[in-house]
């Protein structure tokens, strides 16, 4: 297997769907060659436990990035972001010297950054190659603040020159915004651990049974959709939730955040994704073929690209907050399951192997 590979990993905390997505290239590097990783991140060491299991890690639980700050799953602060990215683009925190001091203690073979700048800024102070792994940069995602925010034009300087201190640059479909000397790879997404048949009897569901996953950030608890869901009761509606159990309501399963099931074995096992998307959600219905019905923020640059995305490859169609808060997306979900009767059908590349294979073949 040749020298130990040492790799520290940033990642951002602007939903979980970044983490996956690193997760799932530190996976397929690890197979390839022996590798210590460590994880610089506010996302919950959990997360990585459950992710990476087999991994040896060290986790440093540091802020790598501010992003959008959110008031709730579908609204944010632009007004608190541009505070915080004030002060953050300094790069001087407490947080930022602490990585120094970290970094400076080790002898890193790469750092790899999923769209936190904080990697690339050190790799650029110390000397270390660098790998940036993005489908968007905040730069890009905040130009179109700059006219009603002018703070916004300086903190784009500032990230655009750190996103060029990449060494290596992966741009993992899809992306926003094409740029040149780049890696491009499909959807980078978990692998499945389990077969769809494993997780509907480990959950007590009818091998026949039509499952809809709803993937909300926890925002089912407070549009109170439960007794709405039981009156479908021909339908089984899997939720994720803050509780410590499984438990089930009727036709209503809930798995805790924190379960040992692997999220990506639960879309596998479902008919139906409907929800709130993001990259992640996109990414892994687009491997295991499995149908989306998905409402989008609205003021969020990204969306447009997914929403073409998903228009183009996957059996999808759009619905607003509005229609899901109300319930009215039913209908269109039934539908959706009616039209796609076939087995699933998973892609024979993963944007994950890919990646993994440059990285490799960049560092050594």
């Amino acid at each position: 297997m040749g020298k130990v590979l040492k790799i520290g990993a940033f990642i951002t905390r602007h939903g979980f769907g970044h983490g996956t997505r690193t997760c799932a290239v530190l996976n397929e590097i690890a197979k390839f060659r022996s590798c210590k990783f460590e994880i610089f991140s506010t996302l919950p060491n959990w997360f990585f436990s459950h992710n990476l299991p087999e991994l040896e890690l060290e986790l440093h639980n540091i802020q790598t990035d501010v992003g959008l700050v959110q008031k709730s799953p579908f609204i944010h602060d632009l007004k608190e972001t541009l505070k915080q990215l004030e002060k953050f683009t300094q790069f001087n925190n407490r947080d930022f010297l602490e990585c120094l001091k970290i970094v400076r203690n080790k002898d890193f073979d790469l750092l790899i950054s999923d769209i936190s700048p904080v990697g690339l800024e050190i790799g650029k102070q110390m000397d270390i190659p660098s790998a940036l792994i993005e489908n968007f940069t905040w730069d890009w995602i905040y130009q179109e603040y700059c006219d009603s925010h002018f703070g916004f034009n300086r903190i784009n300087e500032i990230l655009e020159k750190s996103y060029s201190y990449a060494d290596l640059h992966i741009q993992a479909s899809p992306f926003c915004q094409k740029k040149y000397r780049t890696i491009e790879t499909p959807p980078i997404s978990r692998s499945i651990r389990k077969p769809h048949s494993e997780i509907k009897q480990l959950l007590g569901i009818r091998k026949d049974a039509k499952v809809i996953l709803l993937t909300t950030g926890g925002i089912t608890k407070e549009l109170n959709l439960i007794e709405s869901l039981k009156e479908e009761n021909d339908l089984i509606f899997i939720t994720t939730t803050a509780t410590r159990s499984i438990t089930t309501n009727q036709n209503i399963i809930s798995i805790p955040l924190q379960s040992d099931i692997h999220y990506p074995d639960l879309v596998n096992a479902s008919n139906l994704v409907v929800g709130k998307v993001g990259y992640g959600t996109l990414a892994e219905c687009w491997s295991t073929d499995t149908p989306l019905l998905g409402c989008y923020r609205n003021d969020f640059r990204e969306s447009n690209t997914l929403i073409n995305f998903a228009s183009k490859n996957l059996s999808h169609a759009k619905i607003s907050v509005e229609d899901f808060e109300g319930m009215n997306w039913i209908p269109k979900a039934r539908e959706i399951m009616i039209e796609n009767t076939t087995s699933k059908s998973s892609p024979d590349t993963t944007g994950a192997s890919i990646a993994a294979e440059e990285i490799i073949r960049f560092i050594t």
